[in-house]
């Protein structure tokens, strides 16, 4: 499994003033290496691939001393970086989307540089050593590093308080799946985050809807400055750490929520959702705001390195359907109570939905059967229906 460990870095005036020297380096060399793509096409008809340019960078490090006093492994990774957006740029054509091609980077657009590989580059206790850097750079280890088989990658970013965070790409060894004596369904939604098949509900913090007049202020102060100005960059930097912590705010909720229920259960069932397609409806700002796919992908890896299961099912019907009898139940979205006419049965809309997605994920053919899980009878209780066989 490879995961990535983010870091604040405690850095010196000399080093931030270092690094600040890397990330203008880089930025011009991808311009650099953008405008001769461009070119050569424009002019030529000829394309340039990533190697022509790796040649071409040991070319120029042999000749001026400026590229040469920085590894080239970073400069090899703003290249492959460039590389990649021309790989999505012609993907996007090939798919009839919106190309968006590849823009040159004006200095607040371009706030990072890494390493392709980890060459070049030593991790020494707590602290990241590589040529152009005057000592260590000391690594804010607030969580250890987990055993790994091997560093991939690490990157470095600059933030908008001015301070720098680095991330480490790792490998690391997953544990054997354990057996299954827990299990949870989790239905998403926006009044509440999640509500599990247990009855509880997950509350939806709304970051982003909590800062929105701090946001908007800010925004309209920005909007007033001379393109150009001082008073407009410090504008931007106000803007930009309000975005931050919207984006801190719910990293951490959600972190905390996953850990948590990965923690209790062993087996957790979720929609697949095309989260995408939802996005572009008249609820694309809540559903944004409340990140159903990081709250998903967060609960996959730390489940997997838990040697727990993530199961996604079916979306359909399973607001539609009754969990006690599987009667299908037509009700328009603003109606948020199940009422079934069949069983009788009565309860919360989502409750009903969640205890459906964990019911399809327990008889999934492509799942052992629930018996050879290793599921207590009593973890079963809330899946006992009338037409429901789970044994």
């Amino acid at each position: 499994m490879i995961l990535t460990y983010r870091y604040q870095l405690r850095t010196t005036a000399k080093q931030r003033s270092e690094l600040q020297m890397i990330l203008d380096q880089q930025r011009w060399l991808y311009n650099e290496a953008l405008g001769w793509r461009q070119f050569a096409y424009e002019v030529y008809g000829a394309s340039v691939t990533y190697m022509d340019q790796c040649r071409w960078i040991t070319y120029r490090r042999s000749r001026d001393e400026r590229l040469s006093s920085f590894p080239v492994n970073i400069q090899r990774a703003t290249l492959k970086r460039l590389d990649v957006a021309f790989s999505g740029f012609f993907s996007r054509v090939r798919r009839g989307e919106n190309p968006g091609y590849p823009r040159f980077r004006g200095s607040d657009r371009f706030d990072s540089f890494g390493f392709v590989e980890f060459v070049g580059i030593r991790l020494t206790g707590k602290q990241l050593r590589f040529k152009g850097v005057s000592g260590g750079l000391k690594i804010n280890l607030h969580r250890p590093l987990p055993d790994y088989e091997k560093i991939l990658s690490c990157s470095l970013k600059r933030k908008a308080n001015g301070k720098w965070e680095v991330a480490l790409v790792l490998r690391i060894s997953t544990p054997e799946k354990k057996l299954v004596e827990t299990m949870i369904g989790i239905d998403v939604g926006l009044t509440s985050l999640a509500t599990l098949s247990t009855g509880e509900k997950v509350q939806n913090v709304r970051p982003t809807t909590q800062s929105e007049r701090e946001l908007r202020v800010a925004q309209r102060a920005l909007s007033r400055c001379r393109r150009g100005s001082n008073r407009r960059a410090k504008a931007k930097v106000v803007v930009s750490r309000i975005h931050e912590t919207i984006r801190n705010t719910r990293e951490t909720y959600l972190h905390q929520v996953s850990a948590d229920l990965v923690r209790r259960f062993d087996l957790i069932a979720v929609e697949d959702l095309n989260i995408k397609g939802l996005a572009q409806s008249r609820l694309a700002k809540s559903i944004h705001d409340a990140a159903w796919g990081r709250f998903r992908s967060m609960l996959t890896y730390k489940a997997e390195g838990a040697g727990g299961q993530l199961v996604a099912v079916d979306a359909r019907y399973t607001s539609q359907d009754c969990s006690g009898c599987g009667e299908r139940v037509p009700k328009p979205l603003s109606e948020r109570v199940h009422s079934c006419p069949s069983c009788g049965l009565v309860l919360d809309r989502d409750h009903n939905a969640a205890l459906n997605i964990l019911h399809r994920a327990v008889v999934r053919p492509a799942l052992p059967n629930v018996a050879q899980c290793g599921v207590r009878a009593t973890d079963l209780t809330c899946l006992r229906g009338a037409n429901w066989d789970t044994t």
